[in-house]
């Protein structure tokens, strides 16, 4: 039976240290554009409101219709300027036309505490990352929590965005694990149970509700749930729990798991903006 992550020391002791860090500076505010509906990145952006308020931050939430893709842009070529302005969250998915490369190539690198800006995802492929997309970071002190050695180890990552399967595939397999990189392709041809049966750790981050099966894992391995949606009603991860944790040595729940830490590595990152000026 596997043990189930419990976040909250770890979440409160980081909370603590945001609060001790929040004291050194005066009025912070926090940009987060958003276009069109998503269930579960209205999750997020209601977790970011709250800690926003906790930590007296001022959170300018912006939401745009499918059309205004030019006035987000001249949004964000405002913001760059705003002094006060510390950090820039563009929330994805973006409409379908939009040109996320352009919108993403405008925001400063400097405000960008997500890390999906081409400048900042390519330091990664460097080696001296500048910011690192908050969702990598929770999945990095997941690992750092369970005490778990991934050099040499085979790890699984089933979903490969930009912010979160492609960036943590490099950092992994510059940590010397043997990463596997799979996707919705992998998975229409059947071949994702063979790359999970063989995975010591599994990340996944597709956001479709329950479809990690307990048979498509070996015994022991580390489970890290990233997904988040909605399933009768209710929120949930990528993976069938209940099969799941009869096999697996470590699983994060979904709810109250990764998601925890990701809102509060985003104000981190925030915070190391102020710091920078």
């Amino acid at each position: 039976m596997a043990k189930i992550l419990d976040v909250k020391p770890f979440a409160d002791k980081m909370l603590k240290r945001l609060k001790r860090e929040r004291k050194f500076f005066g009025k912070i505010s926090l940009a987060s554009i958003k276009a069109g509906r998503d269930s579960s990145r209205d999750v997020y952006i209601a977790s970011q409101i709250r800690l926003a308020e906790e930590l007296d931050i001022d959170y300018q939430l912006f939401e745009f219709g499918k059309g205004d893709d030019t006035r987000v842009l001249e949004l964000i070529k405002s913001l760059n300027k705003n002094k006060l302005v510390k950090g820039v969250i563009i929330h994805k998915p973006l409409p379908g036309r939009w040109d996320e490369f352009g919108l993403l190539n405008n925001l400063a690198p400097s405000k960008d505490i997500e890390g999906i800006t081409p400048y900042n995802l390519g330091r990664i492929f460097l080696k001296n990352p500048g910011f690192l997309p908050p969702t990598v970071l929770s999945v990095l002190e997941v690992l750092k929590i369970v005490d778990i050695c991934i050099y040499g180890k085979n790890v699984t990552l089933i979903g490969f965005s930009s912010h979160i399967g492609k960036p943590l595939s490099i950092i992994l397999t510059d940590r010397f694990a043997t990463v596997s990189l799979t996707h919705i392709a992998t998975y229409e041809k059947q071949y994702l149970p063979f790359f999970l049966r063989s995975a010591d750790i599994i990340i996944s981050c597709v956001g479709k509700p329950q479809f990690i099966r307990g048979t498509w894992i070996k015994k022991g391995a580390l489970i890290i749930d990233v997904g988040i949606s909605r399933y009768k009603g209710r929120l949930c991860g990528d993976v069938n729990f209940k099969e799941v944790e009869k096999k697996a040595s470590f699983i994060t729940p979904v709810p109250g798991g990764v998601g925890v830490f990701t809102a509060l590595f985003l104000f981190s990152n925030l915070l190391k903006s102020a710091k920078q000026g």
